[in-house]
């Protein structure tokens, strides 16, 4: 058998067969298609099962032993991964590098149970309920995790159940660990699910523009090697890494609000090897926790030296800025208050939706305080059936130049709001509080770093507020083609002109990203201004509703847009806990003048 095994996975000979040749692990069939990429390549199925007309019926935890070494430029593996024990997966990814050439790549796609046990404790859903809806029937969390249950009962086979499931720092600890040099998570081809393409050696320049991907994953301490309890059965008997070891000592204790033990592990961890940026972070965020501002910023300037990639230079920014409001707070500085220019003063019509009395009497309260300096007015429709519905009757009723459509659980801390709005519309045709310059799919955000702009808030429990910083390196983020529609602003008759597709976004979905992008599409300049801060009352619900109007949004705009993906992708981004709004005006004071 492994004699047939060799000659299958053998090379061809040199001017034979096409130029690049993919392994399909368990694919079920060559029916099925691959990504777009492998369109010209020569495609082998592997699978288990000896129904499918695999080229290859062998267990891929055989691969290392039996197959012809560097035979292939590419492996892909769609959701197959989670139907090993965890320790068969490390046999199955060894065995990827081992026929892979020395510039080849494994393709690989698994549920993201990590996300889904965020979801389920989010919305208090049952391990039962159903998820989402895909083209084979209705998935429950209980499938995600376990199995597909129809296609494992209606075949017998207990081979479709699965035996392991990943979060996005243990798939790419489990890439790396088992051989992969590079990793570049990508976004999902499907529902709840983690994308990643991991090369054995590095990707060249012309194939990651050839698969679309951006940046690397950083590969920080903790994803460098199983966890001892894991290593002492499985590994090679090695003793553990004592960088390693004193990292995940220090993040513990830093977990547990210990900053002084966290602070000193991490010291002796620097001792060892002070050419980790994630060490100097650590230490940076010790000595901030303490109250250590100047040793702090000379952590954060240590690790900054190193050029951590994104979202670690992202994180260290962040904190090296909170760093120096905390300063100046201490000193008794406030952040700037920004004077309305003459040029600048005119009349806003604020118009919301709102099916709550006492919601909407705290927002018109917010914006007469806010908008004091300038005629005003607030229409709410409170009856409104869908966004795009309720803003184009509060549009039609509308009378001053310009327009802010309004969320009504939206809190503006920015005391000089009306100045910085008026400020950005006397240089922008529609403004934001945050957006992108680039759309992959039915959520703004889908694009991930670098291509995102802005801020949101959020209230914390404690009083305070996390805050995303999506982008605050300028005042403004001129050229977006889309926004965020918590807060946006535009002239009256820009807003009359481009309308708001109530016939397609008859809900309270993407009407935002339709309007905006509609504008940006004719030429406007859409942008965000980056040093209003807003807070959200609630989170986004990418639920069922979600899901069918980001399809409406892409079936809409695919032809000017290409290919999108409608699923839920969440990029990583930079949060950022603060204590009180001040804080909040300080930091992105020290942000701005930073960038």
């Amino acid at each position: 058998m492994f004699a047939k095994v060799k000659d299958l996975f053998a090379r061809p000979a040199s001017g034979k067969g096409p130029a690049r040749r993919v392994l399909n692990v368990g694919g079920g069939s060559k029916g099925v298609a691959l990504p777009p990429h492998f369109e010209r390549w020569e495609q082998l199925l592997l699978d288990i099962d000896p129904r499918v007309g695999a080229d290859l019926v062998c267990d891929a935890r055989e691969l290392r032993d039996s197959a012809e070494a560097e035979a292939f430029d590419a492996v892909y593996c769609s959701h197959n991964l989670e139907h090993y024990y965890r320790h068969g997966v490390d046999k199955v990814l060894q065995g990827f590098v081992h026929v892979l050439k020395a510039d080849g790549f494994a393709e690989i796609r698994v549920p993201d149970i990590g996300e889904l046990i965020k979801l389920l404790a989010r919305n208090g859903l049952d391990i039962e309920q159903e998820i989402y809806t895909s083209n084979v029937g209705a998935i429950t969390a209980h499938d995600m995790i376990y199995g597909y249950g129809p296609e494992i009962e209606a075949s017998g086979q207990d081979f479709y159940a699965h035996k392991t499931g990943f979060s996005r720092d243990s798939l790419l600890r489990a890439l790396h660990t088992n051989g992969f040099r590079e990793i570049y998570f990508a976004p999902p081809l499907a529902l709840l699910e983690l994308h990643a393409f991991a090369f054995k050696t590095g990707a060249g320049d012309a194939l990651r523009a050839e698969l679309g991907l951006g940046e690397p994953a950083p590969i920080e301490a903790r994803h460098a090697a199983a966890l001892p309890a894991r290593r002492a059965v499985h590994g090679n008997g090695a003793a553990p890494d004592p960088v390693e070891a004193l990292y995940q000592r220090a993040a513990a204790a830093f977990g547990a609000e210990r900053w002084d033990e966290a602070a000193a592990l991490a010291q002796q961890a620097l001792a060892l090897d002070a050419a980790l940026p994630a060490l100097h972070y650590l230490l940076g965020c010790c000595r901030l926790a303490q109250a250590q501002h100047a040793a702090a910023l000379r952590s954060f300037a240590a690790c900054m030296e190193l050029s951590p990639k994104y979202p670690l230079s992202a994180e260290t920014q962040a904190r090296q800025a909170l760093c120096r409001a905390r300063i100046d707070a201490a000193d008794g500085r406030a952040a700037a208050i920004e004077q309305l220019a003459p040029a600048h003063a005119k009349p806003v019509s604020v118009l919301m939706c709102s099916a709550k009395p006492e919601r909407a009497a705290r927002a018109e309260a917010m914006y007469r305080r806010l908008l004091a300096q300038v005629p005003h007015e607030i229409v709410v429709i409170r009856d409104a059936t869908s966004l795009a519905s309720g803003y184009n009757r509060a549009l039609a009723q509308a009378r001053h130049e310009f327009v802010l459509f309004a969320h009504d659980d939206v809190e503006i801390v920015s005391p000089d709001f009306a100045a910085r709005l008026l400020r950005a519309l006397s240089r922008h045709d529609l403004v934001g509080v945050a957006g992108t310059r680039k759309l992959v799919g039915g959520a703004w955000h889908f694009a991930g770093h670098p291509h995102l702009a802005g801020q949101v808030g959020m209230p914390a429990a404690d009083g305070g507020y996390v805050v995303t910083l999506y982008d605050v390196t300028e005042r403004e983020s001129k050229g977006l083609q889309a926004l965020d529609g918590l807060l946006l602003a535009t002239r009256r008759e820009t807003a009359l002109r481009l309308g708001f597709d109530e016939a397609t976004f008859d809900g309270w979905h993407l009407y935002d990203l339709d309007f905006s992008l509609r504008a940006a599409q004719t030429g406007l300049d859409c942008a965000s201004c980056n040093d209003i801060l807003a807070v959200h009352g609630s989170q986004g619900s990418y639920d069922e509703r979600w899901v069918e109007y980001a399809q409406r949004f892409l079936a809409k705009h695919q032809a000017l847009l290409g290919p999108q993906q409608g699923v839920f992708y969440k990029p990583e981004l930079v949060a950022l806990p603060l204590r009180s709004a001040e804080e909040w005006r300080l930091l992105t004071q020290q942000l701005i003048a930073g960038g």
